[in-house]
């Protein structure tokens, strides 16, 4: 067996299955691979026998066995993989570790609780959405709605959100054939029960790990905090450079999912405290005049509520991201993999009391920063997906190189109006000089009126690069059918 001292190389394979995080990395002492890593399992869609090829291609690639396999969240776009080709990864795959964030430890008194409550709101999701399609399914109501001022528009909007709600439904949790909510996503619980067996390690903000098997590489753990308050933090405030543009305020969740989920009273799920009912039978009737259904509040409430209550979810499991800086000691280059991370748990980085303080006397997460040369773009190019000031202003190697998980082909159609943001975009390219790798380009634009494609763009950025540069391009990047990969050369 060959000792290895060190590491000369990396390769960062991104697999194309659609919108969603499959990462594999190859460490490599010169020609002898020393260990393979997997960072996610994940899309947004697809059938078995589409994902398959990618899976086995996957299973081929690293001959069947993973040294280490990370999963930051509880997301479909990042855990389906396993669901939906669970008998490949239980059957022809072994794994040696698997890391998860600290809040994915279920003996822990504090997850349990936490879990519990925050269940209750993925189940009032479940619940409102399921309500909301039956209201839409009612043609007494929405003929009624149709006969008002701009009629057809407004059921049109109405039923345009309850498809958005069935894509955060789908993205958050399993249900049965019915589409009853059963809980938590089917592919996490294979890795957990399955796949892992109990082998599992939670990881906390400011551990810097190592592995025996992979001298000279350091991963310092940046997230999720553990701070309920930088957990729902999406954002910074408004007029800062914290943050990329976007008006996303989340409010009234928490009140709408306890209406929503009681089960103690007879009156179904309703926008009104008890207090304010009356029996007044007159009163009853008249609200209850089929003829005059279109004037109730059910719908407008269940919508209000539901939206804000869907971005404070998928907000929250998004913090809770399992974040890392993966450092190569010898040449002190970074590779920054956060998962889909959001302004919270970027912001928290910088609080970390790191036990390593870096000579130069900056804060360690500012130095790691600083020295990242390989960016995994945080939740698909959206805008609240990447820090400004304490994230992508800070990466400023000339080395940096980005992976981007966006592929129209294979993604909600109401995320086509967020991602990819033109804020993050047009700093990204101009920060790699075009060294922006996105899973798909195709229907994706530089500018806001589509005129300008982002392929032609990125080719256009390329043109920046010195002549050794680009050589050096040329020769780390390689694309396949099945995916796109790009070495770093320590």
């Amino acid at each position: 067996m060959i000792n290895y001292d060190t590491i000369t190389d990396v390769d960062i394979r991104m697999y194309g299955t659609g919108t969603g995080d499959c990462f594999v990395l190859k460490f490599f002492y010169n020609t002898e691979k020393t260990f393979t890593m997997m960072i996610d399992g994940g899309t947004w869609k697809g059938t078995k026998a589409h994902l398959s090829k990618y899976v086995n291609d996957l299973k081929d690639y690293v001959n069947g066995h993973i040294d280490l396999l990370v999963i930051t969240h509880e997301h479909k776009d990042h855990v389906y993989l396993f669901d939906a080709c669970s008998d490949i990864f239980i059957n022809d795959f072994t794994f040696d570790e698997i890391w998860m964030a600290w809040s994915e430890d279920d003996q822990d008194d504090l997850v349990k609780e936490w879990k519990d409550k925050f269940g209750q709101k993925k189940k009032a999701l479940a619940m409102a959405s399921d309500q909301i399609n039956l209201k839409l399914k009612d043609t007494t109501l929405t003929n009624q709605l149709k006969r008002g001022f701009k009629g057809e528009e407004i059921v049109g909007r109405f039923n345009h959100f309850s498809d958005a709600l069935n894509d955060f439904k789908a993205l958050h949790f399993s249900a049965d054939k019915t589409g009853e909510y059963k809980g938590g996503l089917k592919g996490m619980d294979i890795i957990k029960n399955t796949i892992a067996k109990d082998n599992i390690r939670y990881c906390k903000p400011g551990e810097i790990a190592s592995i025996s098997k992979l001298p000279g590489v350091k991963f310092h753990i940046l997230g999720p905090p553990q701070s309920i308050k930088a957990i729902r933090k999406e954002h910074g405030k408004k007029g800062t450079n914290d943050t990329y543009d976007h008006n996303k305020v989340l409010k009234r969740s928490d009140s709408f999912s306890a209406v929503i989920t009681d089960t103690t009273t007879n009156i179904g799920q309703s926008p009104f405290d008890s207090k304010y009912k009356t029996d007044c039978n007159k009163i009853k009737t008249y609200y209850n005049n089929e003829d005059a259904f279109w004037r109730t509040v059910d719908l407008d409430w269940l919508v209000s509520g539901a939206g804000n209550l869907a971005l404070r979810v998928n907000t929250g499991i998004n913090n809770l991201s399992l974040a890392m800086a993966i450092e190569l000691e010898d040449s002190e280059k970074v590779l920054l993999f956060p998962g889909d991370a959001e302004f919270g748990s970027w912001e928290s980085w910088h609080t970390i009391d790191w036990d390593k303080k870096p000579d130069n006397g900056k804060h360690l997460t500012e130095d790691l920063l600083n020295r990242t040369v390989f960016y995994k773009v945080a939740h698909h190019l959206s805008h609240n997906g990447t820090a400004k000031a304490k994230g992508l202003q800070m990466m400023t190697s000339p080395d940096l190189v980005s992976m981007a998980t966006l592929d129209f082909d294979a993604i909600s159609s109401n995320w086509k109006t967020t991602m990819p943001n033109r804020g993050i975009l047009k700093e990204l390219i101009n920060k790699t000089k075009g060294r922006l790798i996105i899973m798909n380009e195709k229907n994706l634009f530089y500018d806001f009126d589509e005129k300008i494609p982002l392929a032609d763009r990125i080719k256009s950025e390329r043109s920046r690069l010195n002549e050794k540069q680009q050589k050096a391009y040329k020769e780390a990047y390689k694309e396949e059918k099945f995916y796109k990969q790009y070495r770093i050369k320590v």
